[in-house]
């Protein structure tokens, strides 16, 4: 009666500063672009035992202390913390540990009413003035992004958390429903505890004399919270298990009921064993053009380059690279979203004469160097990559940089392109300050047009607020988007599987198998 869920290379990066970036790039040390799963089992008939769900993650949570969260299995905390708001398995943002929440008309205040029947694990009482110390610590932190903007932070009568903020930002909503919505007990706040030792309100609570941290993490259900229903599973056990053989060895064993990451000859042959399927697209690769305004390499700055960059790439040649889990794709947000504009798909054809000409046009027929960085995140890219761009005449130096060293790489503006993964946020909002923040825009590159089209977006609640954005990146081919990730999947048949359009945010598409 067991389950394993290992994160990718790239899960739970949000926000464009270290909210979403930090949880990418911890899934990234990793491996490129690979899931490892999540499986769960059935109760035994034997009413006496516990349901255990066994998972298992490649990296181990940084920290729990609010604010500080630093990568890592992310589900750990959305168990044991309640969010304020919350994603349902269809991406969309749903009340949580906020019953209500609105905005004023013109969207520069945002109240939360509080239940009033959740409580923190250690007896603590959750109410408006703890959801507020929370909040003002991830704010004073500057680890979500989210909260750009935010003037106060108030608790009112009535079980009432207002936010004020100087000029709308989409992101809130979506930040308070990952990890700038964690929510700790106020006792542990700014303790040397609450790194390893957390208290929430969540279905979840620590077993610490079970856990061993950065080892293994044992949670134990929480009879009675206010979502208890929701979460069939007595405990949830989670191994950190960096190898992916390892975690298939599992399954195969019966040690673990759930492996991702899978190649298709492993699905094949676990076929009818197992189940198996294949998640919705949740990890996707770009190159990051960073060097908009040709600081570093002129040849950037000129827009008709970034455009033969684009048309270099064959991305009907990245389907093959895995089939069936690389997709090539030419906008860098998740099809289907509000932000995803069909019509651009295919606005650069794979065209090396056509990109050729660009590059002449704009004075380099004879192209020019660039130097990117190489990390586990690119390596099975680069050769691709290489070819592509030389095709058009562009020569890539490849330099070596570990993933524990590339953030502050990237930031220092030492790359004037580079290619590396993201993970589809299930917000807009999110995915693009991710792309606009200190990591993926080093350069700060911004212009008032697109200034303009931000503000729009962010003062409207239309799900297409972004489209426009969107279509903007296109036109003037800000990035070069290269493959989007979904992933082969297997499990016992003890347990049931709903891949979520947000991966690997909770527990919840995991549930015990009717037959």
């Amino acid at each position: 009666m067991t389950a394993t869920q290992t994160m990718t290379k790239e899960s739970h990066m949000r926000s464009p500063t270290r909210h979403r970036w930090t949880g990418l790039s911890a899934a990234a040390a990793a491996t490129v672009l690979v899931l490892s799963g999540c499986s769960g089992a059935a109760p035994s008939e034997s009413k006496s035992e516990q349901r255990v769900l066994s998972l298992s993650t490649r990296t181990a949570p940084a920290s729990f202390a609010i604010g500080k969260y630093g990568g890592g299995e992310i589900m750990i905390q959305t168990s044991i913390f309640d969010t304020l708001l919350a994603f349902d398995q269809q991406g969309a943002i749903v009340p949580s540990l906020a019953k209500k929440f609105a905005y004023n008309e013109d969207r520069t205040v945002l109240t939360l009413t509080i239940r009033d029947d959740a409580k923190f694990s250690n007896g603590e009482v959750v109410d408006a003035k703890a959801v507020v110390d929370n909040l003002m610590v991830t704010f004073k932190s500057g680890s979500s992004a989210g909260f750009a903007g935010v003037k106060t932070i108030k608790a009112q009568s009535g079980g009432r958390v207002v936010i004020t903020l100087s000029k709308p930002n989409a992101s809130l909503v979506p930040s308070l429903a990952g990890v700038g919505g964690f929510v700790a007990a106020p006792s542990t706040l700014g303790t040397a505890a609450e790194a390893t030792k957390p208290v929430g309100s969540g279905p979840y609570k620590l077993n610490l004399a079970k856990t061993q941290i950065g080892e293994k993490y044992v949670l134990d259900k929480v009879k009675g919270e206010w979502r208890a229903d929701k979460y069939p599973f007595d405990r949830i056990e989670i191994s950190v298990i960096p190898d992916l053989t390892a975690a298939a060895n599992g399954l195969q064993s019966g040690q673990l009921d759930h492996a991702v990451g899978i190649s298709q000859d492993q699905a094949k042959s676990l076929k009818g064993q197992f189940t198996t399927g294949v998640d919705k697209p949740t990890t996707w690769g770009n190159i990051w053009i960073a060097d908009r305004e040709g600081d570093v390499v002129p040849a950037l700055g000129d827009k008709r380059v970034r455009q033969a960059i684009n048309m270099a790439l064959d991305r009907s040649d990245v389907d093959k690279l895995t089939p069936g889990q690389t997709h090539g794709i030419d906008q860098i947000f998740q099809a289907g979203g509000g932000a995803y504009q069909s019509d651009l798909k295919g606005r650069y054809p794979h065209d090396v004469k056509a990109a050729r000409k660009l590059m002449a046009e704009a004075g380099y027929a004879n192209g020019f160097s660039v130097t990117m960085p190489s990390t586990l995140a690119s390596t099975d890219y680069e050769p691709f990559l290489t070819q592509s761009l030389a095709d058009i005449g562009i020569k890539v130096k490849w330099k070596n940089v570990s993933l524990q060293d590339i953030v502050p790489n990237l930031s220092s503006k030492k790359f004037a392109m580079f290619y590396f993964p993201s993970t589809y946020s299930g917000s807009d909002a999110l995915d693009v300050e991710s792309a606009l923040g200190p990591v993926f825009n080093p350069f700060k590159t911004s212009t008032p047009e697109l200034t303009k089209l931000l503000d729009k977006a962010n003062a409207t609640g239309a799900g297409n607020a972004f489209a426009d954005v969107n279509r903007y990146f296109v036109d003037e081919a800000w990035f070069a988007p290269v493959v989007a990730n979904t992933f082969l999947w297997a499990h016992s048949k003890s347990v049931d599987y709903t891949p979520p359009k947000v991966w690997g945010y909770s527990v919840q598409p995991w549930t015990i198998a009717k037959n």
